[in-house]
C-alpha cells in the first residue's frame, strides 16, 4: 500500500517527476510566446513595420494589440467550449492520455511554425492567429495534465505535489526566459548573432521554444497513469458528449452546489491573477518606462520569486488547507496592489510587484488541488474542462477592467485598479462557500489511502 509514512513507489515518483517537468516544460509558452517576447513582437514590431512617424506607429501598435486581443477571444470562445467537451471524452472513454498527447504536440507543432511570422504587417494576423491556436492547444493540454494528478498523489500530499509543479514550471520560465535573453536578444541579436535583418532573431525563439516544450512534456506522454475508461460508459459522440455536459451542469446547480459556486468564484479571482502576470509587461513598459531588456529582466525575477512562493504553498496547503491558501493568497495581492496605486515610483512597483508574485502561484495550485477534492472519482477530466470552461466564460473581466480603469483615468498604472476589483469581487464570492473537509488539509485517515488509478 502506498502510504504517507512509506512514500510513493518508483514507479509513482517518476510519474511524480513527469508531471512537474510538463509544467516546466510548457510554462515557455506563457512566459515567452504569450507574455514577455513573441507577443511583442507581433504586437509591435510586425504590426508597425513600416509605419513613419510616432503618431502613425503608436496607431499601428494600438490596431496591433486590438488584433491580438480579438484572436485570443476566440481562443478563449474555442476553450470554453471544447474544454468540457474533450474532458467529458477521456473519462468516459478513457482516452484522457490520447488527448494529453494530441494537444501537447499540436502546440509544440503550432509554436515551431511561428517563425514563418515575417517583419510585415501583412503578417500580423498570422502572428495573432498562431499564439491564438498556442493558447487553445496549451490549455486543453492543460486540463488533460491536470487530471493527472489525483492518481499520483495522496490528499495528504496532493497540496506539495501540485505545488512543486507549479514551482516547476516557474523555475522553467526562469531558465528558458534567461537563454533567450542571451542567445536571442542581447548583445545586440544575442550570443548566436542570428541577422537582425526580417527579425531571424527573433522569429528563430520559437523554434527553440517548441524544442524546450517537448523535451519538458515528453516524459509525462510516455509515463502517464493509465485513465480507466468509466464504467458503463455509452459509445461517446460529440452530441452525446455536450448532452453529459449538459446534464453535468444541471446537476451541478440541483445537487452540488458547493462544487458550481467555487467554479464561479475562482473563475473570477482566477482571471484577475491572470490578467496579474498578461499585463505586468505592459504596465512595466508603459507606467514605468521599462526596456525590452528591463521587462524581460523584470520577469525573470518575478517567475524566481513566484517559483519559491509556490513552493512553499504547496506545503502550507498541505498544512492549513486550500481555503486558508487561497484567502491569505487573494488579500495578500490585493493589499499590495493598493500600496502600488498609493505610490508612484518605479521601486514601489519592483518591490510590491515581486512580492505578489510571492501569493500569485500558491493561490493557483490550492485551486487545482481543491478542485481534485470536491470532484468525484473518476470525473476529474470533466471536473478540470468545466474549470477552464468557466475560467474562460469569466475570461474576460481582468483584461476588460483594466482597460477601462486606464480609459477612465487616462493612466496605465490606474489599470491595476481594475485587477483589484476582480480580485476582491472572486474573493467575496469564495468565501460564504462550505467547503467543508475539502478546503481544510487532510486528516491522518486521508494521508494512508492509496493515490488513485494504477500506474
Amino acid at each position: 500500500m502506498h502510504t504517507a509514512s512509506s512514500g510513493p513507489s518508483p514507479v509513482r515518483r517518476r510519474q511524480i517527476r513527469a508531471f512537474n517537468l510538463w509544467d516546466g516544460g510548457m510554462s515557455a509558452f506563457s512566459s515567452v510566446i504569450l507574455t514577455f517576447v513573441f507577443a511583442t513582437y507581433v504586437t509591435n514590431a510586425v504590426a508597425a513595420e513600416g509605419a513613419m512617424g510616432d503618431a502613425a506607429i503608436k496607431t499601428a501598435r494600438d490596431h496591433g494589440s486590438a488584433v491580438l486581443s480579438t484572436a485570443q477571444s476566440w481562443a478563449a470562445v474555442a476553450v470554453a467550449l471544447l474544454a468540457p467537451l474533450l474532458g467529458n471524452l477521456a473519462d468516459a472513454g478513457g482516452r484522457r492520455n490520447l488527448l494529453l498527447r494530441i494537444t501537447t504536440l499540436a502546440a509544440v507543432i503550432t509554436v515551431a511554425v511561428m517563425p514563418v511570422v515575417r517583419l510585415d504587417a501583412d503578417y500580423l494576423w498570422a502572428g495573432a492567429i498562431l499564439i491564438a491556436l498556442g493558447v487553445v492547444f496549451s490549455e486543453l493540454a492543460g486540463v488533460f495534465t491536470n487530471s493527472v494528478l489525483p492518481q499520483i498523489s495522496t490528499p495528504a500530499d496532493r497540496g506539495r505535489i501540485s505545488g512543486t509543479a507549479w514551482a516547476t514550471g516557474y523555475w522553467g520560465s526562469i531558465i528558458c526566459l534567461v537563454l533567450v535573453l542571451f542567445l536571442f536578444v542581447m548583445p545586440g541579436t544575442g550570443l548566436l548573432g542570428l541577422p537582425a535583418e526580417d527579425g531571424w532573431h527573433l522569429r528563430a525563439i520559437p523554434v527553440f521554444v517548441a524544442v524546450w516544450i517537448l523535451v519538458g512534456t515528453w516524459p509525462l506522454l510516455r509515463r502517464a497513469p493509465a485513465a480507466p475508461r468509466r464504467e458503463g460508459a455509452a459509445r461517446w459522440t460529440p452530441w452525446q458528449g455536450y448532452l453529459d455536459v449538459g446534464r453535468r451542469l444541471v446537476r451541478a446547480v440541483r445537487d452540488e452546489p458547493i462544487m458550481l459556486a467555487y467554479l464561479v468564484a475562482s473563475a473570477i479571482y482566477r482571471d484577475g491573477l491572470g490578467a496579474i502576470f498578461s499585463l505586468a509587461g505592459v504596465l512595466a513598459a508603459n507606467a514605468y518606462g521599462f526596456s525590452t531588456t528591463e521587462v524581460i529582466v523584470f520577469g525573470i525575477a518575478a517567475n524566481l520569486v513566484a517559483g519559491f512562493g509556490v513552493f512553499l504553498g504547496g506545503r502550507a496547503d498541505d498544512r492549513f488547507g486550500s481555503r486558508a491558501v487561497i484567502v491569505i493568497g487573494c488579500a495578500g495581492i490585493i493589499a499590495l496592489g493598493i500600496v502600488v496605486l498609493a505610490w508612484s515610483p518605479a521601486g514601489v512597483f519592483w518591490v510590491c510587484g515581486l512580492a505578489i508574485c510571492l501569493f500569485v502561484g500558491p493561490v493557483q495550485s490550492a485551486s487545482r488541488n481543491l478542485l481534485t477534492r470536491l470532484s468525484d472519482p473518476g470525473q476529474e477530466t470533466e471536473s478540470f474542462g468545466l474549470y477552464a470552461m468557466t475560467g474562460r466564460a469569466f475570461g474576460f473581466l481582468g483584461t476588460a477592467a483594466f482597460a477601462v480603469c486606464v480609459t477612465l483615468f487616462d493612466d496605465t498604472r490606474m489599470g491595476m485598479l481594475g485587477i483589484i476589483a476582480v480580485l476582491a469581487l472572486g474573493l467575496l464570492a469564495f468565501i460564504p462557500i462550505r467547503l467543508g473537509a475539502a478546503g481544510r488539509p487532510a486528516g491522518p485517515a486521508d494521508g494512508t489511502e492509496d493515490a488513485r488509478a494504477a500506474s
